[in-house]
């Protein structure tokens, strides 16, 4: 076997694992995973599984990469806007919403976790936290490029970033919970959300225009 097509099949046994360990987790949490279940799930041998992972956690750990990365992806596509950030932020958000949307047990299983190997890429309300997460940060620039322009009302970026966050985390977990709602409720919900937390930040002179 070639270098190249090793490394493709080791890739396709790792999303392998990967992908059981979420069907796990999305149908009993993630108190529900083990090395056990995963093996079942797909076949393979406890040997194999630590071949590529040391354990469980390594696993809770590239699962957890592997969806904030998404995250990541879906809200680096909005474009700047320079006249209205505002609506930047909401853009953004909305992708994060939708992508959340799209994983609800996985999202739920780890958001909601307070585990320490999760909670290394969860974490926001620590002070400083923005130096250290890229969704924070990304947000973190938006606010000061609001400020800066006179757009925003001033304000601690990082601390206004931590509340739109939350707020909009509190939001995803409703919005997940309460599942059978009509997109047109979802899409209403989230438009009352963001025109809200706007009201607070946008300079008053502003909104009147």
């Amino acid at each position: 076997m070639s270098r190249e097509r090793q490394h493709r099949k080791q890739d396709e046994i790792r999303k392998t694992i990967l992908d059981a360990s979420r069907d796990v987790i999305s149908k009993e949490g993630l108190s529900g995973l083990s090395i056990r279940k995963i093996t079942k799930a797909i076949d393979y041998s406890p040997a194999i599984i630590y071949h590529y992972f040391k354990d469980k956690d390594e696993i809770v750990k590239a699962l957890v990469k592997e969806g904030y990365e998404k995250i990541i992806s879906s809200i680096g596509l909005v474009e700047r806007n320079n006249e209205e950030p505002e609506k930047e932020i909401q853009q953004a958000f909305t992708q994060y919403i939708k992508a959340a949307q799209t994983f609800p047990e996985e999202y739920k299983a780890f958001m909601l976790n307070d585990d320490a190997s999760v909670l290394d890429k969860t974490v926001l309300l620590q002070k400083g936290i923005s130096q250290t997460s890229q969704t924070l940060q990304l947000l973190c620039d938006n606010i000061q490029r609001g400020i800066s322009q006179g757009r925003y009302a001033p304000c601690d970026p990082e601390l206004t970033a931590q509340i739109f966050w939350t707020s909009t985390f509190g939001l995803i977990i409703k919005l997940i919970i309460e599942k059978e709602l009509p997109q047109g409720q979802i899409d209403r919900l989230i438009n009352r959300h963001f025109s809200l937390l706007f009201d607070g930040i946008i300079r008053k002179e502003e909104i009147k225009k």
